[in-house]
């Protein structure tokens, strides 16, 4: 049941709580005027802020719009006021033209917004809101919002800054990259010929040796500038795929022979196993290889004389997926985002050993990407490490919905 409250006029009385002195406590201003707009009563708010009112026309201003507060004035500016207010009024009963929507002249920086409500006796009940706190607040709002506006156009500006700069870091890489090709293709043939004694005999054995090693070492520039290349080529969105039917076992075999010697050299075992059903995926059958021998090379890199290196194909769902895991040194979980990045390589003893620009990682995982599959690392310190590629059955179409 609902509580019912009543008011007892007896206890009032008995309280000797005084009304007048309740309604002057309010803090927003309120006056009450008669049936012939008469000022009847108002609190001690409103006559601090309307301390002059011309009767007959302050109903019809206020009802006009927010009117302003007119406390802290001199003696001679209500003097003023009031003539002014005066003539307005006589001119407006003299001429009988429609009230002025201007309300009072402002003295203060408060505004009020009123409330006109009609009584039984046909008078006006007016109250008002203060609308300064509002412009406050609002002031204030706008001052954050300005702030915040600021902070984004200069995050959008280093931003931008920071694109141009990787783009003319790229576009240098490129440029340099094609470069150095000119020079380095003479390295290697001319290297090459020394190597092979094409036109005679070298007369010393060491001649023979350093030919060979300046071969083997622009062969490894030359691998470098092509990944830089690519990496570039990926960045513009201009590495094209020539998506075929490629056969998975002969590509792993191709792989296979072409680290074959360093892993005989270093005692290094390799495995495949192929789960049944699984010889045939759709792909770049060249960037396919590129993807494989990348992943070799790392894990070869990084597992100590004796370790063993396990490559996997099977599938997950329609998906096909090749793996491969070594017994190497492994590296942190946390470190794994770091060179799945271009040049990012983690300190390790074997790390220093072999020298690496870290590219061979974030470049595979592009080429997975863009054929609209998935490469993911997984690693654990002295056990080893698990790179698996996921590439979809029809890369055309994944890389479509991937586009939209």
């Amino acid at each position: 049941m609902p509580t019912v409250i009543r008011f007892n006029k007896k206890r009032y009385l008995a309280s000797g709580v005084n009304l007048n002195e309740l309604f002057d406590q309010i803090p927003e201003p309120i006056a009450y005027f008669d049936a012939d707009n008469r000022l009847g009563a108002c609190n001690l708010s409103f006559r601090d802020n309307f301390p002059i009112v011309v009767e007959s026309d302050f109903l019809k201003r206020a009802s006009s719009g927010p009117v302003s507060g007119q406390s802290n004035i001199s003696y001679d500016s209500l003097t003023r006021l009031a003539r002014h207010e005066l003539a307005d009024a006589r001119a407006n009963l003299s001429t009988a033209s429609s009230p002025p929507s201007a309300p009072p002249a402002a003295t203060r920086p408060s505004d009020f917004e009123p409330e006109l409500r009609k009584t039984a006796d046909g008078g006006t009940l007016l109250t008002f809101r203060d609308l300064a706190p509002l412009r406050q607040m609002e002031e204030k709002h706008q001052q954050q919002i300005d702030v915040l506006k600021a902070e984004l156009a200069a995050a959008h500006r280093a931003t931008q800054q920071a694109v141009d700069i990787a783009r003319a870091r790229k576009d240098f890489l490129t440029s340099t990259s094609h470069e150095l090709r000119t020079p380095l293709n003479a390295i290697l043939g001319f290297s090459e010929m020394l190597a092979k004694e094409m036109f005679g005999p070298l007369n010393n054995p060491r001649y023979l040796e350093y030919a060979q090693i300046i071969h083997k070492s622009g062969v490894h520039v030359l691998s470098l500038i092509n990944d830089l290349l690519d990496l570039s080529k990926l960045d513009a969105g201009k590495l094209e795929l020539r998506v075929e039917p490629v056969e998975i076992l002969k590509v792993i075999i191709d792989c296979v022979r072409c680290v074959e010697a360093q892993a005989t050299r270093d005692h290094i075992g390799i495995v495949v196993h192929v789960a049944d059903g699984v010889d045939r995926l759709c792909g770049d059958n060249k960037r396919l290889h590129q993807m494989l021998l990348n992943l070799l090379s790392n894990a070869l890199k990084f597992t100590p004389v004796g370790g063993e290196i396990s490559i996997d194909v099977f599938r997950r769902g329609l998906d096909v997926c090749i793996s491969v895991s070594d017994s190497g040194i492994g590296i942190k979980a946390e470190d794994i985002p770091k060179v799945l990045e271009p040049f990012g390589q983690v300190e390790s003893e074997l790390s220093q050993r072999h020298q690496g620009t870290g590219l061979g990682l974030p470049l595979t995982k592009e080429l997975a990407e863009l054929h609209g599959g998935s490469l993911t690392m997984e690693s654990n310190v002295d056990v080893g490490t698990t790179v698996t590629i996921t590439l979809p059955p029809d890369p055309v179409a994944a890389m479509a919905a991937h586009a939209l």
